[in-house]
């Protein structure tokens, strides 16, 4: 077996762990990947507008705007403006959406 084949097999068992991980998350809190991702990025930074959280993670800002209303309807986060600079609009964990941080990292 060379290199390369043992790199492809290498990226496989990532995957696979990450769809293993990801249907459990979406079974028992019915969270998907991104969307874990996100809760636990605005925890870990206490606050973020949806640009700053778009660039930590990697996805583009539409789809960061679309998992937080997801997270938003369901209670999970929220958005305000920001009490320093109103023009700022920043993303916040309600004190649910940590509780489910807290229930999930441990899977």
């Amino acid at each position: 077996m060379d290199k390369s084949d043992s790199m492809l097999i290498a990226i496989r068992r990532v995957i696979r762990a990450v769809d293993v991980h990801s249907r459990r998350l979406a079974q028992s809190h019915q969270l998907t990947g991104p969307q874990a991702l996100v809760i636990t990025e605005v925890i870990n930074a206490g606050e973020l507008t949806s640009g700053e959280l778009a660039k930590k993670i990697s996805l583009s800002q539409a789809t960061i705007s679309d998992i937080v209303k997801r997270l938003e309807s369901r209670g999970l986060l929220q958005r305000s403006k920001d009490t320093v600079d109103k023009r700022r609009v920043v993303i916040r964990a309600t004190e649910a959406g940590a509780k489910l941080n807290d229930i999930f990292r441990t899977l």
